[in-house]
């Protein structure tokens, strides 16, 4: 596994984020408005983060995080296809308390990635009123 880095996006308009943020987005269901508008909430927000994942020159992923205390959500999260399963997930969640002074990590998830945060200790719930339709599953991870 190459390095593996984390970028600020939060900080370029939607026309400076590289080609393979916006793809990564768009990946995670959103479209070309919708994201527009999460970049405009990232940064108008002083509790949230928007970090790039970087392998050598490449964006190959990103994750969104708001911050309350010592609590942070994941809000975004998703790799371009050629890099899942290679372990990078795993390192950048596990990253995350220690950059953010975190004691608890939270994530909404859908049957897809349920396993993903499983295999790192997070305690899966299912949800009965999900905020959003597609997230059956509220995840924590004590750290």
């Amino acid at each position: 596994m190459k390095d593996i880095s984390l970028i600020d996006l939060k900080s370029q308009q939607i026309e400076e984020l590289p080609c393979p943020a916006i793809n990564l987005i768009l990946y995670l269901g959103d479209s070309l408005n919708e994201i527009r508008m999460v970049i405009h909430q990232y940064q108008n927000s002083t509790s949230s983060e928007l970090l790039g994942i970087k392998s050598g020159d490449n964006i190959i992923g990103l994750i969104g995080i708001e911050i309350f205390d010592s609590t942070g959500i994941i809000t975004h999260f998703g790799l371009l296809p050629d890099y899942q399963r290679q372990g990078i997930g795993s390192k950048i969640v596990k990253t995350l308390p220690i950059k953010y002074s975190l004691t608890t990590i939270v994530a909404r998830a859908d049957d897809r990635i349920i396993e993903f945060y499983r295999k790192l200790g997070f305690i899966v719930r299912e949800t009965h009123n999900p905020p959003c339709p597609t997230h059956k599953f509220l995840c924590i991870l004590k750290a």
